[in-house]
């Protein structure tokens, strides 16, 4: 099992218990939130490549005020040996903005992804079939888009987990 990308919907007092957690509690903590039935979407192992797509550099190395960025690490990053971030609801506005501005079958039409392979992208997957990949990277876009605005109407944060 590889490192997959989960983004779901969370109460806006949630950070403050997020700041309190035990680094080593995360995952549990975003399991339960599951099992509790919180609105998410699960991306997988496309979050690295999704970032990559739309910003021209790895989520390993978000790039701060960038909405695209944020749309697949968030806006806060809290202490972890996991991923964790959070977008406020009051972010959100702006990341959707940005995302829905983006034309991914014209970024998919002109991506190379031997640009992927040479980034040392997660996972290393990046040399596979072109159209599987970008079918998933199109998937993972819309899972990503849908749950911004679900979390928007909804009135919650957004938390995203990677682990």
């Amino acid at each position: 099992m590889g490192l997959l990308a989960v983004y779901l919907g969370v109460a806006p007092d949630a950070d403050e218990r997020l700041g309190d957690l035990d680094p080593d509690e995360v995952v549990e903590f975003v399991e339960g939130l599951l099992e509790a039935g919180a609105s998410s979407v699960d991306i997988d192992k496309a979050w690295d490549g999704l970032h990559f797509l739309l910003t021209g550099t790895s989520a390993s190395t978000p790039i701060e005020d960038a909405a695209l960025s944020e749309a697949i690490v968030g806006v806060y990053e809290f202490e972890s040996d996991d991923f964790l971030g959070l977008t406020p609801v009051a972010d959100l506005p702006r990341v959707i903005g940005a995302l829905e501005a983006v034309d991914v079958e014209q970024l998919l039409a002109s991506v190379d992804f031997s640009e992927f392979v040479a980034a040392e992208l997660y996972p290393n997957i990046w040399s596979d079939d072109r159209a599987v990949l970008a079918d998933m990277l199109r998937s993972a876009f819309a899972d990503v888009l849908a749950v911004h605005r679900l979390c928007l109407a909804d009135g919650l944060d957004l938390l995203v987990s990677i682990y």
